[in-house]
């Protein structure tokens, strides 16, 4: 899906007193360290998957044709400062003529040394241009800065004022499934099903159910977002439950997504407990509740950091920087402006250099984002560098790889197939507008972070010579 990261030449996306009303978030932490275990990748088979080693640096290691599959090591090591490192001046004779390729309109790029922060290449990198889906870096590194790793998002059922109404309070999960197990998309995810036992088990047989509003405020679609992207599939309303991000159809990434899409889970959680779908209301106005039945939980922050990254999912960045905002301010919902606001907070906060970064919405979906090249690779390198913080190189494990794995599983064929399997990166594309972040190790084993963005062209266009230069920088010793 790409208006916004994902399929190529497509537009691109509470707390319950006894007898009281929702007083806040719905978070649960649960102790441990959770494991991101990357998605198994595949390229260009049809088949199951055939399994090889990996490097821990952030390449695969073995046959990386297309006829090849990978399994991927999310244990990713910091960068490695005794490789040797690329000559800037070698790479600029190399990168240049393909950075003035008609095909990439204006673009502007940073590539810097991950683990000296040494500029090795660059046009104009602090210029500010529209970022697409490369929007959620930021939005996945603020995250795992804020919160724990292992962060939950919980859905409460709880007793109405009235003995027969079950109230469902949302805490902001997106990813519930409306089936029996988790759908592909979302591993871990609670279901509606698990839902629907709560119920029963506090032996409730409920004839109505009524959706609260749950920790969100304001607007449902953000700044720039059209009816129109709803059934293209790239986005919903952002509801504070919803069931798939909204998919009606939850096995397709690019499925249509709901008009309603709180309506539409309580409907489903009725339907598995015979109430008719008819007598299921969304509360705009606060909620009282007789006393919590139970709750169901979402799968850890860095499963669903994964889940958004993978497959470019508008809706879960939406949710998850609602997340961050409630973490800093537990008393305010959030909407899209305090969303965006608590990214920005949370990164400056870090050490990262904010300045003239602009966000409408967590996504990239909207085209008044603005970040630059060099804001990127600020972000990424910080997540590579040799003292990145556990939760910072979680970010690495979490990206897509070229001819692998989600939104790049298509990508770096042809002239660009050296990067095949050693490219982690987050697309971006919105009409006029191809993005490509990421990091790369050289074949002498030097880790870099680069930021791609090109504007003024046909990104179908733009995307093989992007592919190309993240190509280069992984064959080229230039020494």
């Amino acid at each position: 899906m790409d208006r916004c990261g994902g399929r190529a030449g497509v537009r691109e996306v509470g707390r319950v007193t006894e007898r009281g009303v929702w007083r806040g978030r719905g978070l649960v932490w649960r102790a441990g360290v959770v494991l991101v275990v990357v998605a198994v990748l595949v390229a260009g088979l049809v088949a199951a998957a055939l399994v090889t080693d990996v490097d821990q640096r952030g390449g695969l290691i073995g046959d990386t044709s297309s006829d090849a599959a990978y399994d991927v090591n999310p244990g990713l090591l910091p960068a490695d400062g005794s490789a040797p490192m690329p000559d800037p001046a070698a790479l600029k004779r190399i990168l240049t003529p393909l950075a003035q390729d008609p095909a990439v309109g204006d673009l502007t790029a940073s590539v810097v040394d991950d683990a000296t922060g040494q500029v090795l290449w660059e046009v104009r990198p602090r210029e500010a241009k529209v970022p697409a889906s490369t929007t959620k870096l930021l939005t996945a590194v603020a995250a795992m800065l804020q919160l724990p790793p292992d962060a939950r998002v919980d859905t409460t059922l709880a007793r109405g004022a009235e003995p027969d109404t079950l109230v469902v309070v949302p805490g902001g999960d997106p990813t519930m499934s409306g089936g029996a197990k988790p759908g592909p998309l979302f591993p871990g995810a609670a279901t509606v099903v698990q839902a629907a036992d709560v119920v029963r088990a506090a032996g409730m047989t409920p004839a109505r159910i009524v959706v609260a509003p749950g920790p969100y405020t304001g607007p449902r679609m953000g700044p720039n977002w059209v009816p129109a992207e709803i059934a293209a599939g790239n986005v919903a309303p952002v509801d504070a439950w919803m069931l798939d991000a909204g998919r009606l159809d939850p096995a397709d990434e690019y499925s249509p997504r709901s008009t309603e899409p709180a309506l539409a889970a309580g409907r489903a959680l009725a339907r598995e407990l015979g109430v008719d779908p008819e007598r299921v209301k969304v509360s705009e106005t606060a909620v009282e509740t007789g006393g919590e039945l139970g709750r169901v939980s979402s799968a850890p922050l860095t499963e669903r950091v994964r889940s958004m990254l993978v497959y470019s999912d508008n809706v879960l960045a939406e949710t998850i920087c609602r997340e961050v905002a409630l973490e800093r301010d537990p008393d305010r919902p959030a909407g899209f402006a305090q969303g965006t606001a608590a990214v920005v907070d949370t990164l400056a906060e870090h050490g990262l250099d904010m300045t003239g970064v602009r966000l409408d919405d967590c996504s990239g979906m909207s085209s008044g984002n603005r970040l630059s090249a060099a804001a990127l690779t600020d972000v990424l390198r910080t997540a590579a560098a040799p003292d990145a913080t556990r939760e910072m190189r979680d970010l690495l494990d979490t990206l897509p790889v070229a001819a692998g794995s989600g939104t790049l599983a298509d990508r770096f064929t042809g002239p660009a197939e050296a990067g095949a399997g050693w490219v982690r990166a987050k697309t971006g594309t919105l009409s006029g507008t191809s993005a490509l972040a990421g990091t790369v190790t050289s074949a002498d084993g030097r880790s870099m972070s680069f930021a791609l963005l090109s504007s003024g062209t046909d990104p179908s266009v733009a995307r093989p010579v992007l592919d190309r230069i993240a190509a280069e920088l992984r064959t080229c010793g230039c020494r």
